[in-house]
């Protein structure tokens, strides 16, 4: 696959899994392991309304990172495990500002536990490849 191909096909299909999932890690943490009730039926939309959300939220953050990764070709899960803890710890943040209580309660872990499954998913599809066929042709030799 082409560089500019995986760049305009992978990078935004693992945007929008990786937001996918988010939002689906949110949704089944609200209603539990094994969901019964009444909110069973609305597990599809919560989960669709909170990866449109995630993804409005981290747009920004994810194409910088998508930048820095492309050239300096950071393939590494890690990276992107953290740039998504990071993105999850800002919005739970950002989002309990107002409150004035940050880090308490239950509701950190699912932010946090939504950017960690992002940014393992964005890996699984494009992130493993990051860099990819932007550098110099095997056997090439550096100009003198």
């Amino acid at each position: 696959m082409t560089a500019l191909l995986r760049l305009v096909l992978l990078v935004p299909l693992g945007f929008v899994l990786a937001m996918a999932a988010a939002g689906l890690t949110v949704a089944l943490g609200m209603v539990g392991v094994e969901p019964t009730g009444d909110g069973v039926p609305w597990i599809p939309l919560f989960a669709v309304w909170t990866g449109v959300y995630a993804g409005g939220f981290a747009f920004i953050p994810w194409i910088v990172a998508v930048v820095v990764a492309e050239g300096f070709a950071l393939r590494s899960v890690f990276f992107w495990l953290a740039l998504g803890g990071a993105i999850g710890a800002a919005a739970y943040l950002l989002d309990d500002f107002t409150a004035g209580t940050p880090w308490s309660g239950f509701n950190a872990a699912f932010y946090l536990a939504a950017g960690f499954v992002a940014g393992a998913v964005y890996w699984l599809v494009a992130g493993r490849q990051s860099g990819a066929g932007f550098g110099r042709p095997a056997g090439a030799h550096p100009p003198r």
